[in-house]
């Protein structure tokens, strides 16, 4: 079972399987993230190793699999236990509100996607997106980033949908500490009632400040 536990420190490591990817000819992982532009909560990086060949179509025929953005809430949460049951290898990186807003969010994107290379080892690494990666060292050269690679890519949709199940996780019991922002069903993005919850009691710790402010900024524009 993979739990979260607070992400106030420098970061959270969940492991699984590490020891399952011998004996495997070519290792892939996949790396994806969730929640980066959102005003409020961390962002989570996740990297899954799925075996040789995996098709989600061969263990689950009759599911919808795709982008875990464009999923219903029960559909994700299916396919991350079949991603749960088959993956040999699940790390997630979890990096704080507070490091975003002292670091950037395009730093902590990239710090949590090294952290995870670092940490499997693999033959090859797939990163959704257009990165630059640094201190990969010997890394490097096995590293590559996909564009769109969630729609491409089985092991990085997989990431995807761990790294957004977790951290939706982690917003529900985020929610029952600060009621009011409603990040139960917004996840700590920028909705209509979750800045209307802002401009009346202010932000809260978990708030990214550079964030809030760009979207009370342009607000007006949106109307």
């Amino acid at each position: 079972m993979l739990k979260i536990r607070s992400f106030k420190k420098r970061s959270v490591c969940i492991e699984k399987g590490g020891q399952k990817t011998m004996g495997y000819k070519k290792i892939i992982c996949g790396l994806d993230e969730a929640g980066r532009g959102a005003l409020a909560g961390p962002i989570v990086i996740a990297g899954v190793v799925l075996p040789s060949g995996f098709r989600f179509q061969r263990v689950f025929p009759n599911g919808v699999v795709r982008d875990s953005k464009e999923l219903f809430k029960q559909q994700r949460e299916a396919l991350f236990q079949i991603i749960k049951k088959y993956a040999l290898q699940i790390i997630i990186e979890v990096i704080s509100p507070k490091e975003i807003t002292k670091r950037g969010i395009n730093w902590a994107n990239t710090e949590g996607f090294r952290r995870i290379i670092n940490k499997i080892e693999a033959h090859q690494y797939l990163v959704d997106g257009r990165w630059k990666l640094p201190d990969l060292g010997e890394k490097s050269s096995r590293t590559k980033c996909v564009i769109k690679g969630d729609k491409k890519i089985p092991a990085v949709l997989a990431a995807g949908i761990v790294a957004k199940v977790k951290r939706d996780e982690i917003m529900q019991k985020l929610h029952l500490e600060y009621p009011q922002y409603h990040w139960n069903t917004n996840t700590g993005h920028g909705t209509k009632a979750h800045l209307e919850a802002i401009k009346k009691y202010g932000i809260c710790r978990y708030h990214r400040k550079e964030f809030v402010r760009t979207a009370l900024k342009e607000e007006p524009k949106r109307r």
